[in-house]
């Protein structure tokens, strides 16, 4: 199964990467911005291509040759381009070449943005906090089986193996190493696709804590 990660040069993608590669089921393919970042992948013996989502929806669609999958970890308040406007066209590009699954990278409570106890972490990025909430409720209302990984504080600590996972959690710490976990454990198992949680650092093994999401609801079993 060919995955492609949209942002595989980031923190969070380069850890997919990484897991991928110690995965016999998975074959990784980095998504990245520019020919110098292909090239240093394919240095590292990872398949890579440009895949600028700055791009119209039509361009992006075109660079999405024999992929299964796509993991998008792009972002972290760089831009309005990225954060809004290239996730939603990825998105759209993948309804247009039929690639169902779509495992999304967000930020935690994000789905709360407009009530009021939303975190406060988002006062202090309402144009980032914006972006990422709308764009989560494009790819919801998408024909994508989807699911959406809403992490708390990201490190870069060594992964712990175990999370806690819910509808609305505090903005607590967890690694890159663990989200990219997760993001493993979500593609394993079907019943994640049309999920949308929050994760943190917590008690629980991630695989354990993930199959425990009740098919279609958002919430623990």
């Amino acid at each position: 199964m060919n995955i492609l990660i949209v942002g595989a040069n980031g923190g969070i993608g380069r850890e997919v990467i990484q897991k991928l590669k110690e995965s016999k089921k998975y074959n990784p393919i980095a998504g990245v911005r520019n020919q110098e970042q292909v090239e240093q992948f394919e240095k590292e013996g990872v398949p890579a291509r440009v895949v600028d989502i700055r791009k119209t929806v039509t361009q992006i669609a075109q660079q999405l040759d024999h992929v299964d999958a796509i993991v998008f970890t792009a972002g972290g308040g760089s831009s309005m381009l990225v954060d809004f406007d290239g996730k939603v066209k990825t998105a759209k590009a993948a309804e247009q070449v039929g690639i169902k699954r779509f495992v999304l990278i967000s930020a935690g409570g994000i789905h709360h943005f407009h009530d009021d106890s939303r975190l406060e972490w988002m006062n202090d990025y309402e144009e980032y906090s914006a972006a990422m909430y709308y764009s989560d409720m494009w790819v919801e209302h998408s024909t994508l089986d989807y699911t959406i990984i809403r992490p708390g504080h990201l490190t870069s600590e060594t992964g712990t193996g175990y999370v806690r996972v819910g509808e609305y959690l505090p903005h607590e710490n967890i690694s890159r190493k663990d989200v990219a976990e997760v993001v493993i454990t979500v593609l394993d198992n079907d019943q994640t696709v049309g999920q949308a949680f929050d994760v943190i650092n917590g008690n629980s093994p991630i695989r354990e804590t993930i199959n425990q999401l009740k098919a279609g609801t958002n919430q623990i079993i």
